[in-house]
């Protein structure tokens, strides 16, 4: 008898060591973007890796292709586009405050070099500076000219 509660509280000891609290938990950031005419671009970081530094922009970059079968309102829409947002975030635990900005830029083709996208824009479009207050797990639309739905999160789970 005395054995078999050794093992039990043995057990139960190690299952409480090699649980992580979620305050230790690394916290990612994701986002995901959705033109009028293309698919959704899901992007998640570590939420650390967009801290807020000095002479530092944090940049993430969207590609938004136009998809067959979607009905164009403009020529606009017939082109790709590509939307770089600057992300920085507040830091601590759980809440934090992400400052969003960035511009959208259209582009007659898709073209890269050494993994860089090239080329002139046709039409660029700025974002203005908006601040997000974030809680863990609650997804936030984020407002964008030209109807591209724009939403992030703070989250513990792994991508």
């Amino acid at each position: 008898m005395n054995r078999l509660t050794g093992i039990a509280i043995l057990c139960l000891a190690l299952m409480g060591c090699s649980s992580v609290p979620s305050d230790n938990r690394a916290l990612n950031f994701k986002t995901e973007m959705q033109s009028p005419v293309s698919g959704p671009t899901t992007i998640t970081v570590t939420a650390d890796s967009l801290l807020k530094q000095e002479n530092t922009r944090h940049l993430i970059l969207y590609p938004l292709r136009p998809l067959p079968g979607k009905s164009f309102r403009s020529e606009r829409d017939r082109k790709f586009a590509a939307a770089t947002m600057y992300i920085e975030l507040s830091p601590g635990k759980g809440n934090r405050t992400a400052e969003i900005s960035g511009e959208i830029n259209y582009y007659d083709h898709e073209r890269y070099e050494n993994g860089h996208l090239v080329g002139d824009s046709v039409r660029s479009i700025p974002v203005p500076l908006q601040t997000v207050p974030l809680t863990l797990n609650k997804p936030v639309s984020v407002s964008l000219p030209q109807r591209i739905r724009y939403s992030v999160m703070l989250t513990d789970s792994q991508p």
